[in-house]
């Protein structure tokens, strides 16, 4: 298997002598004749430096163990299958810290995605030749809505407020990250809009679905902003986390063209949409009906258009 990019000495180092410590003698006899193949995975993924390096070959290690146990096999499309690193990272260490385990689900991902590639998802996924973004689906949606739920996990208020700005309410990343809790108040019976900031300031509402989660925010935030300050890098470490087991954490232009075709797919005026979105060029738009064409009515789209 081809390295990625030249490794640093102490990175080989690791990769040359790296053993498992305070593991059980049976589990190390299992690892001894996988710890070649094991090796030869971390090394394609290019661990920047020692530390990383050893960290994943612990998870890589630990993990191959485990299915080869219960699976009965140490084939790389099984073990560093996203289904499988999800369940050993999520369900059978389900008895470690939240960081424990979104560390753990980081670097497997790194593993997986250079030694198995062919099973993971891109990162950056677009349609069309504009590079639009596509949208997420409704499982997809309600799954991203379960995990920012989830309890005992670090930045919980964090990852309610990324969830319900960014997929309830179109913000990208700076204006999630310089958001206050007065800029979100009630608009209408239990509803609840954003007064965004920053270079297209507007007053965009929070969809339905994304309201209780943007009350949870509310409550477990103190005052001031929702991110600390400084903390831009934040939003986008706990959007890589914030994983329902795809594969692939939350990307804001993807959440940011899901909130547009909702709107689409829900009528709101398009001079309407224009406002609240605060940009939306014409491509987008262009881009992002074809999403909604075969779920529109004859007879709806008729009657509305009876309106001219």
């Amino acid at each position: 298997m081809s390295r990625q990019r030249t490794l640093a000495p102490e990175v080989e180092r690791v990769l040359e002598t790296w053993q498992p410590h305070g593991w059980a003698e049976t589990d190390r006899r299992l690892l001894e004749p996988l710890m070649d193949t094991v090796r030869g995975w971390v090394s394609a993924a290019g661990p920047e430096n020692a530390e990383r390096a050893r960290w994943q070959l612990r998870c890589t290690a630990s993990l191959v163990v485990w299915v080869y146990r219960h699976l009965g096999t140490c084939d790389v499309r099984t073990v560093l299958h996203p289904a499988n690193v999800e369940h050993w990272t999520m369900e059978v260490n389900s008895h470690r810290s939240g960081t424990w385990r979104d560390n753990a689900r980081s670097a497997l991902r790194a593993v997986g995605r250079a030694a198995n590639p062919k099973e993971w998802p891109s990162p950056s996924r677009q349609v069309g030749r504009t590079g639009i973004a596509t949208p997420y689906t409704a499982k997809e949606e309600l799954a991203f809505r379960r995990a920012a739920k989830l309890p005992g996990r670090q930045n919980r208020p964090e990852r309610l407020w990324i969830l319900a700005a960014a997929l309830g309410g179109g913000l990208n990343g700076k204006e999630i990250t310089i958001a206050h809790i007065d800029d979100l108040f009630e608009v209408d019976t239990g509803r609840l809009a954003v007064r965004v900031r920053g270079k297209n300031p507007r007053l965009t509402p929070i969809r339905h679905q994304y309201t209780d989660i943007a009350h949870q925010a509310l409550q477990r935030t103190g005052e001031g902003r929702f991110i600390p300050a400084g903390g831009r890098n934040l939003v986008y470490n706990i959007c890589a986390r914030l994983d329902p087991g795809g594969g692939e954490g939350l990307v804001l232009r993807r959440a940011r063209s899901t909130w547009i075709v909702a709107h689409l797919q829900a009528g709101t005026p398009l001079p309407v949409l224009k406002q609240v979105a605060g940009r939306l060029s014409m491509n987008t738009l262009d881009g992002l009906l074809g999403h909604i064409e075969n779920t529109l009515d004859d007879t709806e789209t008729a009657r509305e258009a009876l309106r001219a």
